[in-house]
């Protein structure tokens, strides 16, 4: 079983790849750097995941403060 850090770690790489934020290259490599997994079975695993339609699943946003601004009072605006 991993470590509460890796597998948190582990999460926030494959959320930052289905929002866009890493590229399958990036992500790929810091996933296999994290899991042990190796760059070729890791890049599987991302490349067949959907990168539409994702939610917010941390307490958190990496967004810009004006991003945030404009989402509040809407749908669109982080779960607490």
């Amino acid at each position: 079983m991993a470590k509460i850090s890796t597998h948190n770690e582990i999460i926030e790489t494959v959320v930052d790849y289905r929002r866009g934020l890493r590229n399958l290259k990036t992500g790929s490599e810091e996933l296999a750097r994290l899991s042990g997994l190796t760059p070729d079975i890791a890049a599987c695993f991302l490349k067949n995941m959907k990168r539409n339609n994702v939610t917010q699943i941390r307490g958190y946003s990496k967004e810009r403060p004006e991003a945030i601004a404009a989402k509040k009072g809407t749908m669109y605006e982080a779960k607490k």
